[in-house]
């Protein structure tokens, strides 16, 4: 157990995952840290502050403006806060409060499912 004895008897609150791991091993160190009250969030939603990131930057050469750092930093915020409210938001809706997982993933699964829908794809 070692690193996940030391994590879960820490101190620690927010756990956010970003690399790979075998699912066998994943799923039960999401499982432990949960069940110690750790909230987790997921790669799709702790990393998405990369993915806004690179958007911005495309909107930015795009529109051949320069942005500042602190309305680059107050736009990324904006989304950074919309895509935790909205995880946090669909875990109560989907009876998982406080979930971060389930919020993350059926959020996900939402807007790719309505993105097909608008495109006529289903």
């Amino acid at each position: 157990m070692g690193f996940d004895v030391h994590l879960v008897d820490g101190t620690y609150e927010l756990f956010r995952y970003h690399f790979a791991l075998p699912s066998h091993r994943t799923s039960k160190a999401i499982a432990l840290l949960q069940d110690a009250g750790v909230l987790y969030a997921p790669g799709k939603a702790a990393n998405a502050g990369g993915v806004a990131t690179s958007a911005l930057e495309m909107q930015q050469n795009a529109s051949r403006d320069s942005w500042t750092f602190d309305y680059t930093e107050q736009r990324l915020a904006g989304i950074m806060h919309s895509i935790h409210d909205r995880c946090l938001a669909t875990a109560d809706e989907y009876e998982a409060p406080g979930n971060y997982v389930v919020g993350a993933n059926v959020a996900g699964f939402i807007k790719v499912a309505d993105a097909m829908l608008a495109l006529g794809v289903v």
